[in-house]
C-alpha cells in the first residue's frame, strides 16, 4: 500500500460523502416543499370547511331574522286591529270621520305617487316610484286588512 493510494481513497472517500451529505440536503428540501404543500392543502380545505360554517350560520341567522320579523309584523296588525275595536261606537260624525279617514289617505297616498311619478324622470322616476308603490301597497294593504268579511 503505498501513500498515493491512501490519499486517492480518501479524496474520493470524501468527495463521495460530500456528494452524499449534498444529496440529503437536497433531498431534505424537497421532502420539506411536499411537507409545506401539503401542509397548505389542509389550511385551505379547513378554510374552506370554516368559511362554509360561517355562510351556513349566517343563513341560519337570517332566517331566524325573517321568521322574527314576520311573527312580528303579524303581532302588530292584531294589536291594531284589537285596538281599532276596543274603541267603540261614539257619536255618529266621529264615526263617520274615522271611516273617512283610511279613504281619503289612499285616495291622498295614491294623488301624490301620481304627482311625484309625473314630476320626476330618468332613475330618479324609478326610484321614487319603486319606494311609492311599495309604501302605498303596504298601506292599502293594511288599512283595508281588517275590512274582510267576517265568518258567521
Amino acid at each position: 500500500m503505498d501513500i498515493g493510494s491512501l490519499l486517492d481513497s480518501g479524496l474520493t472517500g470524501g468527495l463521495f460523502g460530500l456528494l452524499g451529505n449534498l444529496a440529503g440536503k437536497v433531498i431534505g428540501i424537497f421532502e420539506t416543499r411536499e411537507a409545506f404543500a401539503q401542509k397548505k392543502e389542509e389550511w385551505g380545505h379547513e378554510e374552506r370547511l370554516l368559511d362554509m360554517q360561517v355562510k351556513a350560520k349566517a343563513a341560519e341567522t337570517e332566517q331566524e331574522l325573517a321568521v322574527t320579523a314576520a311573527s312580528g309584523s303579524w303581532t302588530g296588525l292584531g294589536e291594531s286591529l284589537k285596538a281599532e275595536t276596543a274603541i267603540g261606537s261614539t257619536y255618529p260624525w266621529v264615526n263617520a270621520v274615522r271611516a273617512l279617514v283610511r279613504p281619503a289617505l289612499t285616495l291622498g297616498l295614491g294623488g301624490f305617487l301620481c304627482a311625484a311619478f309625473f314630476a320626476t324622470g330618468g332613475e330618479t322616476r324609478a326610484g321614487i316610484s319603486d319606494s311609492l308603490v311599495f309604501a302605498a301597497v303596504t298601506a292599502v294593504v293594511w288599512w283595508f286588512g281588517d275590512r274582510a268579511p267576517k265568518k258567521k
